[in-house]
């Protein structure tokens, strides 16, 4: 029985040495890096952040940064979660900008009011010296700071968890419950998708573990500061992360000739303009017949240079009709419903891991819909990928 005991032991001290070095994709929902591929706040569409810690002896502080659509333009801040919390944000537009609501008691107390009321977050990253921004669809990533293990579930005051963060900032360490790093087993989040105050879908965070294994202080967690994976996770978890979602393609089924379908591929990391992936489309009817488009053939030496493949994708959030796919096709007729494969989806310029490279992505299938009053997000769930 010892020995047995002693094996196990072993084994558990192993698996957290390998989670400490290693990231991996959470199964569970649950992790210390958390992303939301895709938000909407364009018309009568809101998009609703939700982040949980679920442990309820634990606090955890974190940073929130929301990201547009065209080269992940951010406008961050703080987050002070007390064991068993939630922290919650609305995004919507209004007047061609687009505003964070949120009247959660988690936030930093100078700007609480400002956010009860609505912070414009289109004219903050425009003041911050960023042009050509779009907030309307982009993405959101949760970053851990630090962990404090409360010893109880007593609620904890917000003032002692916004003055720890202030001594983090100063390089000292609040008090000796600080953990090591962020466990990956409290944080989950989901965006709620909303429409005239009512949620039409929801869409989990895909979470990630073993990306937050020491603690950070100083200017790096500064409030001011731009957040970024160098950053806060470190770059070679930065690698770690591109690598779990460098992906070859993906699949998904469409009905209706691909009317109101959308398929949306996030590309974290990339934090520039001028980013271009190619790729291939197959389009197939339930008959398997298929539609292929053909490659781009060069026949003369030296080959002429091309600016840019057929198909190629150039923004951070890129968003795809499945009825403009379809409607490329030689027979549009035919295909009423079916698979579409997007194949090697390739890096062209620079950026995540390197032209030339597999891009690193999160596919995400999303349906509209429309009634009497506007229309809403019907339904949005992540697609396989190979």
């Amino acid at each position: 029985m010892k020995k047995m005991l002693a094996i196990a032991a072993g084994a558990v001290l192993f698996s957290t040495a390998a989670l400490a070095d290693n990231a991996i994709q959470a199964k569970d929902g649950l992790g210390d890096f958390l992303i939301a591929p895709v938000y909407f706040a364009k018309g009568d569409i809101c998009s609703r952040i939700v982040v949980y810690n679920t442990n309820t002896t634990h606090s955890i502080l974190a940073k929130v940064a929301i990201r547009e659509q065209t080269k992940s333009s951010e406008v961050d801040f703080p987050i002070f979660l007390s064991p068993g919390d939630v922290w919650s944000g609305t995004l919507c537009q209004k007047n061609g900008d687009v505003y964070l609501t949120s009247d959660d008691d988690s936030n930093h107390p100078q700007i609480s009011t400002l956010l009860a009321q609505g912070k414009n977050i289109t004219k903050q990253s425009e003041k911050a010296g960023n042009v050509d921004v779009d907030f309307k669809t982009g993405y959101v990533e949760i970053y851990p700071i630090a962990e404090f293990d409360e010893g109880s579930e007593k609620k904890v005051d917000k003032s002692v968890l916004v003055k720890r963060w202030d001594m983090l900032i100063k390089g000292e360490y609040p008090s000796n419950t600080i953990r090591s790093g962020v466990d990956g087993y409290s944080l989950t989040g989901e965006i709620d998708y909303e429409t005239k105050g009512n949620i039409t879908t929801i869409l989990p965070m895909m979470a990630f573990k073993g990306t937050h294994d020491k603690v950070l202080t100083g200017s790096a967690i500064a409030y001011g500061n731009d957040t970024g994976p160098d950053i806060l996770l470190g770059t070679k978890k930065r690698v770690q992360l591109l690598k779990l979602m460098q992906h070859n393609s993906t699949m998904f089924t469409y009905t209706n000739y691909g009317k109101d379908q959308y398929v949306v591929f996030t590309y974290p990391f990339g934090y520039a303009k001028d980013q271009v992936r190619k790729y291939k489309i197959t389009v197939r009817d339930m008959s398997e017949n298929k539609d292929e488009k053909p490659k781009e053939v060069i026949i003369f030496s030296p080959a002429p240079k091309i600016k840019k493949p057929i198909n190629t994708m150039e923004k951070e959030v890129v968003v795809l009709s499945v009825a403009d796919i379809i409607n490329k096709t030689k027979n549009p007729g035919m295909y009423k419903e079916g698979q579409i494969q997007i194949t090697d989806i390739t890096n062209v310029s620079n950026v995540q891991l390197g032209a030339g490279k597999n891009a690193s992505f999160i596919p995400t299938f999303v349906s509209f819909g429309e009634n009497q009053q506007a229309e809403y997000v019907n339904s949005a769930h992540y697609i396989p990928v190979k």
